[in-house]
């Protein structure tokens, strides 16, 4: 306790990590930056699958048809064909 008294032992400040350049590059990165085929490790399916694009596809189409089957633009026949088409 002397020694701490006396200013001989003294606490170091906590050492700053920064999260500065991390944003910067984030920013960047919304623009488009840093996402060149260089910066890539996974393959393009594990990056987005393609289960995902066909589940938003899928979800897309049978959407619209119901829409038309609710105005009445298609009857129940041709949205159930489409529907079988659509997939």
């Amino acid at each position: 306790r002397k020694l701490i008294k006396d200013g001989f032992i003294i606490r170091k400040p906590p050492t700053i990590h920064s999260r500065d350049r991390t944003r910067r590059r984030l920013e960047a990165k919304r623009l488009g930056r840093h996402t060149g085929p260089g910066k890539r490790r996974g393959t393009r399916n594990a990056r987005m699958p393609q289960k995902v694009l066909w589940i938003r596809r899928m979800r897309v189409l049978r959407r619209l048809l119901r829409k038309y089957r609710d105005a009445n633009k298609i009857d129940k026949h041709m949205y159930h064909d489409f529907y079988l088409r659509a997939k």
